[in-house]
Parts: structure tokens; C-alpha cells; sequence
């Protein structure tokens, strides 16, 4: 019987990724040798979205981990600002975002920081970093 060259390169790449899917990649803690468990690195945090829609930030609270990147994004039909409150310790404003703009904020350091819309006071919001 002879072989088709297609179904051997094929079955040879399937094999070779069975075995790749069965290594030792996972997030658990491993076993270093000397009876101490190694942890595995920290992950970069996850970026995180705020859309501004019917006057509203939404979420209105939005919890995140230290070194999240938050990003808004402005599907209102009329501009908005993304202002932190002036007792901040983190200073930021996008500036007026017209509809489809983003702006993006890099959260470092722990907190609790409120801000709001410039152009409409009384939008307020907050972002939570543990």
C-alpha cells in the first residue's frame, strides 16, 4: 500500500501538535527541584473599556489591576471630555472627543479616581484600581 504525500505531512503536523497541546505550559505553580514551588510570572494586566453613550459612562464604575490601560470611547453624536476630578492624584483630560474618538489612560499605581465630563458636569464616573 502506498502512502499519499498530502495524508503523511498531514497526519505528521497533527502529530507534532498533540504533542505541543500535551507540554508543561499552564499558569500552576512548578516544583523548582530543591522543594520550594516556583510561581508563575505575573501577567500584564488586561486592557479595559468605557464607552460614553446617552450622556453616560458606562460602566459607571469600572474595577481594574494595577498597570491597566482604559480606553474610552465616545459613540455620542455630540463631544464629551474625559476630565479626573481636581482632587485626583493621577491628572488626566482627553480633550473634546467628537463622536468615534477614543481616549486611552494608564492606571499604575492603586487607587480610586473619579472623573467627569468638562462639557456636561454632571456625567461622573469612576475607576477602581486594586
Amino acid at each position: 500500500m502506498r502512502l499519499n504525500r498530502t495524508a503523511l505531512v498531514a497526519g505528521t503536523l497533527l502529530a507534532g501538535t498533540l504533542l505541543a497541546a500535551c507540554g508543561d505550559d499552564d499558569d500552576t505553580a512548578t516544583d523548582t527541584g530543591n522543594g520550594a514551588a516556583e510561581e508563575p510570572a505575573e501577567e500584564s494586566a488586561e486592557p479595559a473599556a468605557v464607552t460614553i453613550e446617552r450622556s453616560r459612562f458606562e460602566p459607571d464604575e469600572l474595577t481594574v489591576t494595577v498597570g491597566t490601560e482604559v480606553t474610552w470611547e465616545n459613540l455620542d453624536a455630540f463631544a464629551h471630555t474625559v476630565t479626573s476630578d481636581e482632587e485626583s492624584s493621577l491628572a488626566f483630560d482627553s480633550g473634546e472627543m467628537a463622536e468615534g474618538d477614543t481616549f486611552s489612560q494608564a492606571f499604575d499605581e492603586a487607587g480610586t479616581y473619579e472623573y467627569f465630563c468638562e462639557i456636561h458636569p454632571t456625567m461622573k464616573s469612576t475607576v477602581v484600581v486594586e
